[in-house]
């Protein structure tokens, strides 16, 4: 997919703030809102926009605790990878899943309420899943950066 420099500024300025009007965008990009509506409109078409999601504070949520886990399955049965990614799937705690290279099978993002909180999502849950060998948990202590936007170079 080809972005102009418009299309890059348009992206940017989604990523600072996702509900933005139109007009100021358009603002900012020194363009008419109706270019800016079209290229929203065709960036969405193609895919390259998915969605405009709510940032959510966690902490204010309850959820106090981010950790990652670190999964290995005991076979590599298309029956056993079913099986946990559905689980993983229906799991709310976890936010993030991904399949990674290395000495471990899967990297998933856990937030739980406290720490007790986090040994009932790995041992009563995760653990538990039909096909996992071992997990290990990682405490987040304090998080340095966290952002959604992405590099438009």
């Amino acid at each position: 997919m080809h972005l102009d420099e418009f299309d890059r500024r348009i992206i940017a300025a989604l990523q600072e703030d996702a509900r933005m009007p139109v007009a100021t965008i358009a603002e900012r990009v020194a363009l008419s809102a109706t270019p800016v509506s079209r290229r929203l409109k065709r960036l969405e078409d193609e895919g390259l926009i998915r969605g405009y999601d709510p940032l959510l504070d966690e902490r204010k949520l309850g959820f106090a605790l981010d950790a990652y886990v670190l999964v290995n399955l005991d076979a590599h049965s298309d029956e056993n990878i079913a099986g946990f990614e559905q689980a993983i799937a229906d799991n709310p705690y976890v936010i993030a899943c991904h399949a990674v290279t290395g000495d471990r099978d899967y990297l998933l993002h856990v937030i739980a309420r406290d720490v007790e909180h986090l040994g009932q999502i790995t041992l009563k849950s995760i653990v538990r899943t039909p096909g996992v060998r071992d997990v290990q948990s990682v405490i987040v202590l304090d998080t340095i950066k966290k952002t959604r936007a992405l590099p438009l170079e």
